[in-house]
């Protein structure tokens, strides 16, 4: 029963590991190298015109580097997998990989069989990391749905009138004092609403709430 073959496309701009790697790599039965490049403009021309099934790319590359190439075929051939080459063993620069669209990483001191693995890997859907960076994604997974759940908490609270009007006269950085001589009312029924405000929006302070309302465009003036 024959296996059908995993297409993929080399980037590298050192030529002799490009050559090693296209010489090795096609020593598997189940790999067939449609193409090479050794500069960014050509790599994202023939991979977006040839479509391999997975791409591997050099972090290091000239003009534009892995990441960068990464994030335009992400999306403009979202269906090709790049594995990224190269790699020091950094959480932040993974992660930014990953960010980026990557479905695979090979770091510098892997072997050859780790890539082999590592394309096979991917082109099932599967994705492969250490321990340490798989802790480091659950944190930042976790990062990001706080905030979602927090600006979705933000963007759904209704402010009243009047604390839409204690919040422009914040902007115009007059006292509690001063907004309730001038909204006619007294110095702790403004306390009141500011206390309100900060517990609806969950923020911290007024600047907070300034900004909170510059960025939604509640303010009557742009200071």
């Amino acid at each position: 029963m024959s296996t059908e073959s995993i297409r993929i496309f080399i980037a590298d701009d050192n030529c002799l590991l490009l050559e090693g790697l296209v010489i090795m790599l096609g020593e598997q039965k189940d790999f067939v190298v449609t193409g090479t490049a050794s500069d960014s403009r050509s790599a994202v021309e023939q991979i977006k015109d040839l479509k391999p099934e997975v791409a591997l790319i050099d972090i290091g590359m000239p003009e534009k580097d892995g990441l960068e190439i990464t994030q335009i075929l992400h999306e403009d051939v979202p269906d090709v997998k790049v594995i990224i080459l190269g790699l020091v063993d950094l959480t932040d620069e993974i992660m930014a990989c990953i960010e980026a669209g990557a479905a695979g990483y090979v770091l510098k001191e892997s072997s050859f069989d780790h890539l082999v693995d590592t394309i096979r890997s991917v082109h099932r859907n599967e994705a492969f990391c250490s321990p340490r960076m798989a802790a480091s994604l659950f944190s930042r997974i976790a990062e990001l749905t706080s905030e979602g759940k927090s600006q979705i908490l933000a963007d759904s609270v209704k402010l009243s009138g009047r604390e839409l009007d204690v919040i422009n006269l914040i902007a115009e950085g007059l006292s509690n004092k001063e907004i309730a001589k001038e909204l006619f009312i007294e110095t702790q029924t403004v306390k009141n609403h500011v206390h309100n405000i900060l517990d609806k929006l969950q923020l911290h302070s007024r600047f907070e709430t300034v900004q909170y309302a510059r960025e939604r465009k509640l303010l009557k003036k742009n200071p």
